[in-house]
């Protein structure tokens, strides 16, 4: 640009060394620079006083160069501002990285504390205590290590102007999206006792519904892993003391004798440490990669929704949870489209979820629960059933609370009798597997007595 047109001196030569260091600055060599900042100026802004016009025919041109020089402080002046917003923007979110970093670090409590202490909340408050000292008691009285500093910190939040909601955000790996829902809505309505004592009422049904079911696994899994190690010791201790035997009598050993003893001859060597180990490591690994993806998972929680053993018990456990949280949610005024989305995280089989998705599509286009329900062949009928009469009667919430109670009860009756039935299969199971050792191991000599005979 041509600054000639400025009969200033001192504003044209402060505007060519303008040019000059911002060329310098971005390593070019053209005429002249796109922005020109204000603060090279001395703080100074141009003003059209300051400039007239070279040639007083060429007022369209002085107006053009006018705009121009004005615009281009503007844009410069609107730049640094933008600037200066997106570093502090950006500061901001450094910081609350770093701390939900930390947050995350934190080791989620059991669900059952989780709940004691929601309870111990909700009764404070109802008896008149204030928020602020009701959390400073439970971080100091509580024994878990994550609620005693995330107690603590939200007293601090809250002292400094937070809602209770906002600093329990800050924790996602304790805080669930249903008991933030629950309490957002508590807060807003002003219900936050009656609200925290729902939730804790849900924590306990949910804790003792997943118990439940732990205990009805770890029963057959601890049998099997006693098998194993049974299994494990006989092929160390055990059969080297018959093979002892067998080569003393040089009788031909029976097939199953032979793997046996082959087996206990392997096990008993270094390569197979050496090297039985590591690829064990690694299919280990590769299996349980292979276990996280979407397409095994699908696979897995539509064949157990399939085998007779574990189809009742799989469906019962989640309706159940389904259940008790959209009841939860939406007695406590949680719009019904956001209480299905964070009551489908709740369900553990893949299969539901995506029920829930589609009841979700078409229950936002105008549909009702019952209308959906009945499509989907996961759903009894009996659940079906009840939705429509509380949909009927206009009140869904109760009718759901009842499905809750109802099949929680199931859940409970139907790992009792899984429970009472397994314990004599598994007795049997461990029984065959040492009884066809030990005949595995007896049966030569069974064939040598013959032979003397």
């Amino acid at each position: 640009m041509d600054y000639n047109f400025i009969n200033d001196e001192n504003l044209r030569e402060k505007l060519i060394n303008a040019r000059l260091i911002r060329d310098v600055q971005d390593n070019k060599n053209e005429s002249i620079p796109i922005k020109i900042s204000a603060n090279l100026i001395d703080g100074e802004k141009y003003s059209t006083n300051k400039i007239q016009s070279k040639n007083k025919d060429s007022k369209k041109t002085y107006r053009k160069k006018v705009k121009q020089v004005q615009n281009v402080i503007k844009q410069n002046e609107s730049d640094r501002e933008s600037s200066t917003k997106h570093r502090r923007n950006r500061e901001t979110r450094h910081k609350r990285n770093n701390l939900n970093k930390k947050y995350l670090k934190l080791k989620a409590p059991p669900t059952k504390d989780l709940a004691v202490t929601t309870k111990q909340l909700s009764a404070m408050i109802r008896t008149g205590l204030p928020l602020l000292e009701a959390l400073n008691l439970i971080s100091e009285s509580t024994e878990n290590r994550s609620l005693k500093f995330v107690f603590k910190e939200t007293s601090i939040g809250i002292s400094r102007g937070s809602t209770l909601v906002e600093n329990l955000e800050k924790y996602p790996s304790i805080f669930s999206d249903m008991y933030l829902a629950l309490v957002s809505a508590g807060e807003t309505a002003g219900l936050l006792p009656e609200v925290l004592e729902r939730e804790a009422e849900l924590l306990e049904s949910l804790a003792k519904v997943k118990s439940q079911i732990k205990s009805a696994l770890a029963y057959p899994i601890a049998i099997f892993l006693i098998t194993v190690i049974v299994v494990i010791l006989m092929l160390l201790f055990v059969i080297p003391i018959f093979v002892e035997i067998y080569e003393g009598s040089g009788a031909n050993l029976p097939a199953l004798t032979k793997f046996l003893v082959d087996s206990s001859n392997l096990m008993r060597k270094g390569e197979f440490y050496l090297f039985g180990l590591p690829s064990l490591v690694f299919f280990y690994i590769v299996i349980k990669k292979e276990t996280k993806k979407y397409s095994f998972k699908l696979w897995r929680d539509r064949l157990l929704l399939k085998l007779p053993i574990t189809k009742d018990l799989i469906t019962k456990y989640c309706l159940a949870n389904f259940a008790r949280t959209l009841s939860a949610l939406s007695t406590a005024g949680v719009p019904i489209l956001e209480a299905l989305q964070i009551s489908k995280r709740t369900l553990s089989n893949i299969v539901f979820k995506q029920v829930v998705d589609r009841m979700y599509n078409q229950i936002r286009s105008g549909s009702q629960f019952h209308t959906v329900l009945i499509e989907e062949k996961v759903i009894p009928i009996m659940f079906t059933s009840m939705f429509r009469i509380g949909e009927e009667t206009g009140e869904l919430s109760q009718m759901v609370t009842k499905l809750a109670d109802f099949y929680e009860d199931e859940v409970s009756n139907t790992v009792k009798a899984l429970t009472s039935i397994l314990e004599p299969l598994l007795i049997v199971f461990v029984a065959t597997i040492v009884a066809v050792i030990l005949v595995a191991m007896y049966l030569p000599m069974f064939n040598m007595m013959n032979n003397v005979r």
